[in-house]
């Protein structure tokens, strides 16, 4: 079985290219080092529409949560030496982060609180009829 779940900060901003994303994931650790180091920083990769949406809901910074499995890989550097590299292959991903992204504001207009809060005073107006008339709608 080859699962991997975590929740972490994006540690740098996404690189993206040929439909491939990477960047890292900053996982803290229970303990803090002897060397003074408190996360480990785990290399990640998503493919396809998958790697267009997480460019683009995502930032440094951000913490996620992800499933995927851990994929090893073989290259020649450029010297020709045989190295190997590991990265964990995102499935899912889930936003962890409370504020907006991309500088987009979540704050509504007053106009539209407005609208919102007499929708809301009329249903409840409605709904209390529907309970006095014994009306209920199911």
């Amino acid at each position: 079985m080859n699962n991997f779940s975590g929740i972490g900060l994006v540690a740098m901003d996404p690189k993206i290219g040929n439909g491939v994303l990477t960047s890292l994931l900053a996982v803290k650790r229970i303990y803090k080092s002897s060397d003074g180091i408190e996360a480990d920083f785990i290399p990640i990769t998503l493919f396809g529409k998958q790697a267009e949406n997480f460019n683009r809901l995502t930032n440094k910074g951000d913490k996620i949560g992800i499933d995927g499995s851990i994929k090893t890989s073989k290259y020649a550097d450029e010297n020709g030496e045989v190295r190997y590299g590991w990265a964990i292959t995102i499935s899912h991903f889930y936003l962890l982060s409370s504020k907006p992204h991309n500088g987009d504001s979540t704050k509504l207009s007053d106009a539209t609180l407005n609208i919102l809060n007499s929708q809301l005073m009329s249903a409840s107006k409605q709904a209390k009829v529907a309970v006095s008339d014994d009306e209920l709608p199911f």
